[in-house]
């Protein structure tokens, strides 16, 4: 016979008795949907369920169902239970802390399990005891509930470009060595307003910013995906990842934190440096000075991303061989890019087009910006040779003429391109070149029509420095006037020295096709040039030599004197022509410097930007 003792008896007895009572309490509504599982009122206040339960004691039996606080949080038993503690055990369900609210995850401090804590807006349980773990990294923490970062975080600085300085050194956020090389190191270094300190924000789809360094228009990255503190951070090309994906969040005390998004570590400098050249890494954050930054907008530019208007066109012109160079491309100061070139072929074909796989990712990049790109077709010469003889076999006949119609449509079509610019410089006005690139023209615009693509040519200054004008600009006739979306006025190259490109020619180059040739002043674009005469350096090169370049039209370099168009004159030229034409045309937009504060785009995008914003 089994014998049972009184006193298991009378627990039992107890329990049952236990379970019969209902409680009181204000609030609370239980009521079972499962074996062993219960719902609990959504509008129960915390603050009073703290208030209406007593504290758990392990000597204590529970049923489930039964509420109890413990280390300043609620729990609900959800079986029997006897001396298992809340917070480790599985038979207790977290309800709320006491007041609604738990501390913010610190590095520095020890939990145990069942602690619970808030990091970047969430609420966080601890598994098992630990230090320095970051939740929403490390598998000891536990998601609990609250406002997941990946999904909203709220935007806390404007989208623009910024230099970025530590709190604790006073230094900015710097690339080593100014390199543009994937995998390039992240320093602090004194500030010196250049463009390896100047850095894009960009809030992404996913509400976390991409931060780009402005000289070699790489991302901030952490190597490898990595989840280790202390690790230098780095540039790379943009790929989407959230190794390049950033959380910036005020600090209290007029300072931010910047946070990966891959990772959850703290931008910070190794060891609180002070110096020039200190490794800028993520860390566990910690609070430290070495973790908080100041954002600085740019000088001179309140709206750096915003692109230039529409209505008036902004064309640059990028060289197919400078593959490398494609991400130094300034996208919200442009409305066109002209890819050059694609080189005909007697036989009215093309050669494959150089360099095609930049060509792909300038398109699928400026079309994300909302600027089209064209297609450039001939160039002044191929290999040295001289291309106007080609252009001239090329259309000798009109089957010919239609083949290399079809050619430059076909492959601007494989692309993706937004339509053709000709550069056939340049047919003559005596014999039949008129007639032939006449012929071309109109060809090209009637399939181009048919497909809502643009149809453009690069053309003559029209006049010499001394306002002469030039016999072979009566090659563009009134019917290719009329049949182009616009003209690019290559008012540059009026010879060595002052008479390369002076305001005054550019003036009078513009005023030859809208006034002389009555052409519509919409689609008269005047070109400037990113480079000097003598010595063809261009204004990227000018500047490395002399620094203050940007200011003045004439530099020595090489020994002579280089002779260019400086910011002043490019903000001169680019506000006459907001007054009095459709646009601005560079030849060509890898010669110009990446420092935004010196840079000859930039100051044009500025300018259209103050006159039609």
């Amino acid at each position: 016979m089994l014998k049972i003792s009184k006193k298991f008896i009378c627990m039992v007895i107890l329990a049952l008795i236990a379970s019969t009572i209902v409680s009181p309490l204000p609030l609370v509504q239980a009521s079972e949907v499962s074996a062993g599982s219960f719902v609990i009122n959504e509008d129960i206040n915390p603050a009073i369920l703290a208030d209406s339960y007593s504290s758990w004691d392990s000597s204590n039996i529970y049923n489930g169902g039964d509420m109890v606080t413990y280390n300043g949080q609620v729990y609900r038993a959800k079986w029997w239970t006897q001396g298992e503690t809340p917070g480790m055990a599985d038979v207790w369900e977290l309800v709320s802390s006491s007041d609604g609210s738990y501390e913010t995850w610190s590095s520095s401090k020890a939990y145990s399990g069942g602690d619970m804590v808030t990091y970047n807006g969430q609420v966080y349980k601890a598994k098992w005891w630990t230090q320095g773990e970051t939740p929403g990294t490390a598998d000891v923490w536990e998601l609990v509930s609250g406002t997941d970062p990946s999904t909203d975080p709220s935007p806390v600085i404007e989208n623009g470009i910024y230099t970025i300085t530590n709190k604790t050194s006073g230094k900015a956020l710097d690339i080593t060595d100014e390199s543009t090389a994937d995998g390039a190191k992240l320093q602090q270094w004194a500030a010196d307003g250049t463009a390896k300190q100047q850095f894009k924000l960009e809030t992404q789809g996913d509400g976390y910013y991409k931060i780009t360094a402005q000289h070699s228009q790489k991302v901030l990255d952490v190597p490898n995906s990595t989840n280790e503190s202390g690790v230098q951070l780095q540039q790379w090309t943009d790929n989407g990842t959230d190794a390049q994906r950033w959380q910036i969040e005020e600090t209290g005390d007029g300072y931010y934190k910047v946070l990966s998004k891959t990772s959850g570590l703290a931008m910070d400098v190794r060891s609180s440096s002070t110096a020039d050249g200190a490794v800028v890494q993520q860390y566990t954050d910690n609070g430290t000075d070495a973790q908080k930054w100041t954002f600085t907008l740019v000088a001179g530019a309140e709206n750096p991303t915003d692109p230039v208007p529409q209505g008036f066109k902004v064309v640059g012109y990028y060289p197919s061989w400078q593959p490398d160079k494609i991400n130094t491309l300034q996208y919200n100061n442009l409305t066109h890019i002209n890819y050059a070139f694609a080189i005909p072929t007697s036989d009215g074909s093309l050669l494959p087009l150089e360099n095609a796989s930049a060509a792909t990712q300038i398109i699928q990049k400026a079309h994300e910006n909302g600027v089209k790109v064209l297609l450039a077709v001939g160039g002044w010469s191929y290999n040295d040779t001289p291309l106007e003889s080609t252009f001239m076999s090329a259309t000798e006949t009109s089957d010919k003429i239609t083949k290399f119609g079809d050619a430059i449509i076909s492959m601007a079509k494989q692309y993706g391109f937004d339509g053709v610019d000709i550069d056939w410089e340049h047919p003559k006005t005596d014999g039949d070149s008129k007639t032939r690139y006449e012929n071309l023209m109109v060809y090209l615009n009637n399939k181009l029509d048919e497909s809502n693509m643009l149809l453009t040519a690069a053309v003559l200054s029209g006049v010499t420095p001394d306002g002469v004008v030039y016999w072979d600009a009566a090659a563009q006739t009134d019917t290719v006037i009329n049949t182009v979306d616009w003209f690019n006025v290559m008012a540059y190259d009026g010879g060595d020295g002052i008479r390369h490109s002076s305001y005054d020619f550019a003036v009078m180059s513009a005023k030859y096709w809208r006034d002389t040739r009555n052409m519509p002043a919409e689609k008269v674009v005047l070109g400037v040039p990113f480079y000097g005469r003598p010595s063809w350096a261009s204004y990227a090169e000018i500047l490395a030599v002399n620094p203050d370049a940007y200011n003045t039209d004439v530099s020595t370099i090489n020994g002579m004197e280089a002779y260019y168009n400086g910011i002043p004159t490019i903000k001169a030229k680019t506000q006459w022509a907001c007054d009095n034409v459709g646009g601005i045309m560079i030849w060509e937009l890898t010669q110009d410097t990446t420092d935004l504060n010196k840079s000859l785009l930039n100051a044009i995008g500025e300018t259209v930007r103050n006159n039609f914003n």
